[in-house]
């Protein structure tokens, strides 16, 4: 039997991949995502402003044993049919959502800010002792992401940072990073009324402030 046709929603655009799909499907998938598309929205000042919808590729069993994953460079989410982790597609939103407005945003603060909206303000979410990270550079921790052993600790310090400047700083002065001109370094600084040189130095304060 052939896959059914996809359901177009407000902004997303849901296809079923493959067999033993019903609209109904594609129909509550479509109200879904529609609804975390508004927190995720709300939360970072922004929406979907590239040309066309996203897309949502639905699946019945896991693609490449995922239940959930993006390619948020051509705005299309892959998912499985059933419950949806909203934790996760919150994350993957946010990186769809700023990829235009602030297409020179470096990874780690996608990543950061991704993590902030999925599980809110490091502060409250995670207790534990940040491993220790000398000489702490924003290129340095670019460079951490992509390596192996490196990788899932330049998560914590990306949230770490992003929960920091949004709780010192106030998360309404977030909106207005869009305003802004120039480099994003200029973008950030203007926002916020800090530079990253400035956040270099209070690493360590930071990253202890989430024991």
């Amino acid at each position: 039997a052939a896959a059914c046709s996809p359901v177009e929603r407000a902004r997303f655009r849901v296809v079923a991949n493959g067999a033993g799909l019903q609209a109904s499907d594609l129909k509550k998938v479509g109200e879904d995502v529609e609804g975390v598309y508004k927190q995720v929205s709300d939360a970072v000042g922004t929406g979907y402003t590239s040309s066309g919808k996203i897309e949502v590729r639905v699946y019945v069993t896991p693609e490449k044993g995922k239940a959930l994953r993006t390619a948020a460079s051509s705005s299309t989410i892959f998912l499985t049919l059933g419950r949806i982790d909203e934790g996760v597609l919150k994350h993957e939103l946010v990186h769809i959502l700023i990829a235009k407005p602030l297409s020179t945003a470096p990874r780690w603060f996608h990543e950061g800010l991704a993590m902030y909206v999925e599980h809110g303000s490091m502060r409250g979410a995670y207790n534990k002792a940040l491993p220790p990270f000398k000489d702490f550079s924003f290129v340095r921790l670019e460079a951490k992401f992509g390596a192996d052993k490196t990788e899932k600790n330049s998560y914590l310090y990306a949230w770490a940072i992003v929960s920091y400047v949004l709780d010192t700083y106030g998360k309404d002065k977030f909106k207005d990073i869009y305003k802004q001109h120039g480099s994003f370094n200029d973008k950030f600084s203007k926002a916020f009324d800090v530079d990253l040189k400035s956040l270099e130095k209070k690493a360590d304060e930071i990253f202890a402030g989430y024991k």
